[in-house]
């Protein structure tokens, strides 16, 4: 199924200039990047914080755009000087004027989506989504040709570029729906209408806007308000171990629970066990057929318990084989950046580089007390960024959390912090071994000296910390 004309009459637009251009030939996708935009594309001039598209109209267009979409205030300023050499390769195209390019693209996005009548299951929650929206592509992989966002395209962008690359073979769709501000997955939800969705758990993410968790519930619990609108032609999964995903799902008509030892669940963990390497093995039940499975998990951290059941979860409500399901998650990766584990020279290196709140710095702090090592255990630890009042708190909370799981250790354990916020860790962490900077090459330099084979060394920060320098940086000189 492709794009057509008719696709964006039904669109609100302001204006279409040369539509006879067109023909009744339907569009080769969509494309916001001048550079990546291929012959047959419908080109959208998003404005970004720092680029706006508007300025590689004429680029997009020598790379074989058919038709761009523009804003309104752009198309009438470039009317009056139409003859201007700049502006000839735009106007020899099929031109859209619509109010704003980035709710055109979701509007676009939605009309796309409807022509699919398959499953669409939206993934929300504080954290690990990501990981649970791969695991859930895995199993559903096992059956069906299935879609799944790439990496974590979960915004108002994302999400409607993810949609665009729907086709025919899909059987069904697993889209990551990710917020910082309120009503965006309400926003998101209009665009994807997913018939299924999942809320991972609810955590202390960006606070700085949520002002507390009870604001974060508020908003990811918009998926959950999205599905019991649609009354019985919708199903969300349910993770029973949190308690305020427990009470979003009240109003849900249809739902599958899953959890850790709890009676009456449709997916239970019924037991664990933890290897050297921070890996767990878990037995799962699954109520309908009343039988049990055994899963290892390839990845570290108690956490990730939790994504798995998800997706078992999934797989069997869509009818996965459960050896099929077994079979996904014990084979499963993770995507970059998140608990990627790198050896080198026998130093062992957690890449969780990717985010950072109170929640997820937390289990992977306890991942590195969990492992096993032959040397010493390395903390390097950036800021958590957009918590707003919860800032000073939250780095401590990290502080004393390092107090209490490296208390007793055999390992030596040292501490490395870097940004503004992150002293606060430093400060209330009780180490021999802590060392605060400002400068990322410095702490580079001196973790450097002290890295030795056997030792085991977890990265961690914010996005905007851009902790993943450090990393490339000690497997390079590592090397």
């Amino acid at each position: 199924m492709q794009l057509t004309l008719n696709d964006i009459l039904s669109i609100n637009f302001l204006e279409i200039y040369n539509n006879n251009n067109l023909g009744n030939e339907p569009f080769n996708g969509v494309a916001i990047d001048s550079r990546t935009t291929k012959f047959g594309n419908l080109f959208f001039a998003l404005h970004g914080t720092n680029v706006d598209g508007h300025n590689f109209l004429a680029d997009a267009i020598s790379n074989g755009a058919a038709a761009v979409v523009v804003d309104k205030k752009f198309f009438s300023d470039v009317k009056k000087i139409k003859s201007n050499s700049k502006f000839k390769k735009l106007f020899a195209v099929t031109i859209i004027v619509v109010e704003d390019t980035t709710v055109a693209l979701g509007e676009l996005a939605t009309v796309f989506r409807k022509k699919f009548q398959i499953p669409f299951l939206a993934v929300a929650g504080s954290n690990g989504k990501t990981t649970t929206k791969d695991m859930i592509g895995k199993v559903l992989s096992e059956k069906y040709d299935t879609l799944v966002t790439e990496g974590n395209l979960n915004n108002h962008i994302g999400v409607p570029l993810t949609l665009f690359g729907l086709k025919r073979k899909h059987q069904t769709a697993v889209i990551e729906i990710g917020t910082n501000h309120f009503g965006e997955i309400e926003y998101l939800c209009k665009i994807l209408q997913p018939t299924h969705g999942l809320i991972t758990n609810i955590g202390n993410e960006h606070l700085e806007f949520f002002k507390d968790i009870n604001g974060v519930a508020k908003e990811e619990g918009e998926l959950f308000k999205h599905l019991a609108s649609r009354n019985n032609k919708s199903v969300a999964f349910v993770n029973a171990d949190d308690k305020r995903v427990l009470k979003l799902s009240r109003t849900l008509a249809n739902s599958i629970s899953f959890g850790s030892n709890k009676n009456n669940l449709d997916i239970t963990c019924t037991g664990q066990t933890i290897n050297e390497s921070g890996k767990y093995s878990i037995e799962v039940f699954v109520k309908k057929s009343k039988k049990r499975f055994r899963v290892n998990l390839p990845i570290p951290g108690n956490h990730n318990i939790q994504n798995a059941l998800a997706a078992f979860a999934v797989g069997i409500q869509f009818k996965v084989p459960p050896a099929k399901i077994v079979k996904a998650l014990e084979s499963f990766k993770t995507s970059g950046k998140r608990m990627e584990t790198v050896s080198v020279n026998k130093v062992k290196i957690i890449n969780d580089t990717y985010n950072a709140n109170l929640d997820s710095m937390l289990s992977a702090i306890e991942v590195l007390k969990q492992m096993k090592s032959q040397g010493k255990k390395i903390i390097v630890l950036g800021d958590m960024l957009e918590l707003g009042k919860s800032s000073k708190q939250h780095h401590t909370l990290i502080g004393e959390a390092i107090n209490k799981y490296f208390k007793k250790v055999t390992e030596t354990t040292h501490l490395f912090t870097f940004g503004k916020i992150s002293q606060h860790i430093n400060r209330t962490a009780k180490l021999k071994n802590k060392k605060h900077y400002t400068d990322k090459k410095s702490m580079t330099v001196d973790l450097l000296k002290i890295i030795s084979s056997g030792d085991v060394v977890l990265v961690k920060g914010s996005r905007g910390m851009r902790m993943e320098e450090i990393v490339n940086s000690l497997i390079e000189r590592l090397r």
